[in-house]
């Protein structure tokens, strides 16, 4: 709640915020009503949708930018996680609700986009949109995971961004918030689909157009589910061995 009303408090930079996030969008929807509809086989309400659910979806889980990582980073910089350590509470946890809060402005808008991308083009299947649910759900304990790993890299090296900001470019890339990942080479698509990344956007925002849900569907979603219990342990193993780490060198 601290974090989401300070936020607030700077009125001008929400509203830029506000405009940036619909001039981006903008600009990948009319890039792709040009040149995608004839090619993914979709109509221009059905494109629309998909991206507005894709970014949605990516945004709501924190996976555009990967801040979290970021503000793990600096705390660890900048010796803020020393106080951390000393309260009665899971540390990592601590920190990313203290973040969770700044995005107060980018989760409401993350849920309009999802909400109007059902509206223009409304899933047929409850089971597939249950299944909506869940990967959202696994994608967010991946991104959360993937940001703790990277944000950890900060106990051996001076300058973990670097790492984050590659991290950060690949998912953007294999996430399919700007480029369905059926455009993919056909020898590549199924090893991309079944990457981490694809629960971002792609995954999400495939479950909402699909009339049936087969087989590979399910396969897709296992593997999210898998992928989110094996980051999740890696980065609380990562987490561990980094704050040793940090109490032998005395920070």
């Amino acid at each position: 709640m601290l974090g989401f009303l300070q936020v607030a408090n700077y009125r001008t930079e929400v509203w830029f915020q506000v405009f940036a996030k619909i001039l981006v969008f903008a600009g990948i929807v009319l890039f792709w009503s040009v040149v995608g509809t004839g090619n993914t086989g979709q109509t221009y309400y059905q494109l629309i949708a998909y991206f507005l659910v894709a970014n949605g979806a990516r945004e709501l889980i924190d996976a555009l930018y990967g801040k979290f990582g970021s503000t793990i980073i600096d705390d660890i910089k900048d010796g803020k996680i020393s106080s951390y350590l000393l309260q009665p509470t899971h540390t990592v946890i601590f920190m990313y609700f203290k973040h969770f809060g700044t995005r107060g402005v980018t989760i409401v808008f993350s849920i309009l986009y999802i909400i109007v991308g059902i509206v223009l083009a409304p899933p047929t299947s409850l089971v597939a949109g249950l299944l909506f649910l869940v990967v959202v759900g696994s994608g967010a304990i991946i991104c959360f995971s993937q940001s703790t790993i990277v944000g950890c890299g900060a106990f051996w090296m001076t300058e973990a961004k670097g790492i984050k900001n590659v991290v950060n470019h690949i998912s953007k890339v294999f996430s399919g918030a700007m480029i369905p990942l059926t455009f993919f080479p056909i020898a590549y698509q199924t090893s991309v689909m079944l990457s981490p990344f694809a629960s971002y956007a792609y995954l999400p925002a495939t479950l909402m157009q699909t009339k049936t849900v087969d087989s590979f569907v399910f396969l897709q979603v296992g593997v999210s589910i898998g992928w989110a219990v094996i980051l999740l342990f890696l980065s609380r193993l990562v987490w561990r061995k980094g704050v040793k780490r940090y109490e032998a060198i005395g920070i």
